[in-house]
């Protein structure tokens, strides 16, 4: 930890706790939301700037604080800083008067638990934090006070509870078996536990409450539609990955295989990602469909999460895969997310332009070849291969990321389908313009330059993608043959 970096540390989590500050006086409330994209700024220079490996003490902190960053958490801190600073562009435009103050609190609030559990390597602090962001999302899901958003909140604190609950049990006993408050102590102690299936158990369901492991999923499609966007953008971009990240720095990764346990997940995450789709092609809303996008793709992450738990010798080059993965889903989601609120330009060829820029993101997530999504599916393709993994599911995973490529352009036709329905024509302000434009160029342009695990080679998947060309593009062809027929059979009713 060098001089430089440790206020960007600090900053990270104190920058937006001290914002709150401009909540206090009338006055000052209207240059509140001008403050919120350089609420994540310094988060975002440690991410990008300062190479990982580097920790700092906090002793006056709870019973002890450490925080650092590792080439895992780092890959979650600079997508979790861009979508964050993005959605403050976004919401500068976005934003009313009605309940400012109140978006701009929790907004803050919620910014710094999510960055906060990120760098905790303790376990009071990450716990903290994750706590808080979880609870003080929960002012973004309800902010339009409507009905439909309270009934929204009140399904999301029931299941928050109950995560939370599950979570702190398990990190409590744990922590016990390990002697130790520091989260990097934990899987060796869970490996080797008498009652390791039930601290297993507590955390992974805990933790899937957040993750959208499927019958803990329920407060997603509910969320997301009644959010405001730019949270709406944040909640499935960066927040949904704080469970993802619980699961990687708790569980006994690398300690042991656990082909049960692999087995289990594997079969969660293929319902996930499958049954996450079956139930998003049905939905009338955008920001639903997105909602069960979401829970689809982090199905796929579900299931490389139970290939590393089920072969000890591969959960190293998995993590780096899943790093890459995130990276890619979150800045391609916030797009589409973002873009929801876009009203379309009055000019055909205008009309004709957003669309594109709208759907591309999209067809990254289905692989389209020389995208994220293709880098991303060709790194899990490349590591997912069943001789490698000797546990019952193994033989079914290429089949399984192939289903899940189908499924996933299957949503993106039913996105663009239902967004094109209730799509206005008119003028967006600037910042929104300004924050859709960051969200779209970060997916699809941005991504090359930013900081990639070091076992994923940067430049090898370019020329890969021209060999793989055909196994990237034929889901997308068939889900693409599917959703005509599906259209050509409803227009014929």
């Amino acid at each position: 930890m060098t001089l430089f970096s440790a206020p960007f540390v600090l900053l990270s989590v104190m920058l937006p706790l001290a914002s709150m500050v401009l909540s206090c006086r009338t006055e000052w409330q209207r240059g509140y939301r001008y403050c919120l994209p350089l609420l994540p700024l310094p988060a975002l220079l440690l991410g990008v700037a300062v190479e990982p490996g580097w920790w700092l003490e906090l002793p006056g902190l709870l019973i002890g604080g450490l925080w650092g960053a590792d080439d895992l958490r780092r890959a979650f801190l600079v997508l979790t800083a861009m979508l964050w600073l993005i959605g403050g562009v976004f919401a500068i435009g976005y934003l009313k008067d009605h309940h400012l103050r109140r978006f701009c609190v929790f907004w803050s609030l919620t910014l710094a638990g999510n960055l906060g559990l990120i760098i905790s390597l303790d376990i009071a602090s990450f716990y903290s934090f994750f706590a808080l962001m979880t609870f003080a999302g929960y002012g973004l899901v309800v902010h339009e006070g409507t009905d439909e958003a309270n009934r929204a909140g009140r399904v999301y604190l029931g299941m928050a509870v109950v995560g939370e609950m599950a979570i702190l049990s398990g990190l409590l006993m744990a922590a016990q078996l390990a002697g130790s408050g520091l989260l990097a102590n934990l899987p060796a102690a869970i490996a080797g536990a008498d009652r390791q299936w039930l601290i297993m158990l507590l955390l992974l369901a805990g933790f899937g409450v957040k993750a959208g492991l499927p019958l803990l999923h329920f407060w997603l499609p509910l969320a997301h539609p009644v959010a405001p966007t730019p949270a709406s953008a944040v909640l499935s971009g960066a927040m949904i990955k704080a469970g993802l990240l619980g699961w990687l720095v708790t569980l006994p990764f690398g300690e042991v295989s656990l082909p049960g346990w692999g087995n289990a997940l594997v079969i969660l995450g293929a319902v996930g990602s499958l049954g996450g789709a079956l139930l998003g092609v049905r939905q009338q809303r955008p920001k639903a469909v997105l909602a069960y996008s979401s829970i689809s793709q982090m199905g796929l992450m579900t299931l490389m999460v139970g290939a590393a738990l089920a072969n000890a010798d591969y959960a190293g080059p998995l993590f780096a895969v899943m790093a890459l993965y995130v990276l890619h889903h979150g800045l391609a989601k916030g797009s589409l997310f973002l873009s929801t609120a876009m009203a379309l330009p009055t000019s055909r060829g205008g009309q004709w332009l957003l669309w594109l820029l709208i759907a591309l993101p999209g067809l990254s997530l289905a692989g389209l070849p020389f995208t994220s999504g293709a880098a991303s599916k060709l790194a899990m393709k490349e590591l997912l291969k069943p001789d490698s993994f000797g546990f019952a599911m193994a033989p079914y995973l290429p089949t399984l990321m192939s289903a899940g490529a189908v499924a996933t352009m299957l949503l993106v036709w039913r996105f663009l389908w239902v967004q094109r329905a209730v799509a206005g024509v008119g003028s967006n302000p600037a910042f929104m313009w300004l924050g859709w434009g960051l969200a779209t160029a970060s997916s699809l342009i941005l991504f090359w330059w930013l900081p990639w695990p070091e076992a994923v080679p940067e430049k090898a998947w370019l020329s890969a993608m021209v060999y793989e060309a055909w196994s990237l593009f034929w889901p997308m062809l068939l889900a693409t043959v599917i959703a005509a027929l599906a259209w050509r059979s409803v227009k014929q009713r």
